[in-house]
């Protein structure tokens, strides 16, 4: 008896770990090589620099004044289900980079303001891992809600009409 207890308790406690971790997916998998398809006054390459560990890669990401780098109708393009979105940025300099940020374009296949969320943010000096949260967001209008269920598109924006570079080393979605 003591025997089925033990097994019993051990299998419900699996059950509850495994149901406690955090279900992801990746939305840009930059070690495998994977790299954004919409840009506008931006490079972007894969590279070596400023990664984890050795063996791994980064997005270097280089923009020349005010523009976006991101995916048009994403592979992943349902973000349903999810409630964060998450990035590792590393800014090489020892200033702040300002006036960037990350835009989602909801369902509908418009770039007004009640279909884009913008989100703004700084990126300070040296790595940083970034959450967005995604539930409960209204759009760029103030009172339509944030639609993921089928994202048009996504990016990186540079707002100013600024030289900066910074390095992506993921990108992805978290329950």
């Amino acid at each position: 008896m003591k025997k089925f207890c033990f097994s019993a308790i051990a299998g419900i406690l699996m059950f509850l770990a495994a149901g406690a971790a955090a279900k992801s997916t990746m939305i840009l998998n930059v070690n495998k090589g994977e790299l954004p398809d919409d840009s506008n006054e931006c490079n972007v390459s894969l590279t070596e620099e400023n990664v984890a560990k050795e063996g791994e890669f980064s997005m270097k990401v280089e923009f020349n004044k005010a523009g976006w780098l991101g995916m048009f109708k994403p592979k992943k393009g349902s973000w349903s289900g999810f409630k964060k979105l998450k990035f590792i940025i590393v800014n090489p300099t020892d200033s702040v980079i300002k006036d960037v940020g990350f835009c989602v374009k909801g369902a509908k296949m418009t770039n007004t303001s009640e279909n884009r969320k913008d989100f703004k943010f700084e990126i300070p000096a040296g790595k940083k891992e970034f959450t967005l949260n995604l539930v409960g967001e209204v759009c760029n209008d103030g009172k339509s809600p944030l639609d993921i269920s089928q994202v048009y598109i996504w990016n990186f924006d540079n707002y100013a009409d600024q030289k900066v570079s910074f390095y992506v080393q993921k990108v992805w979605l978290e329950d």
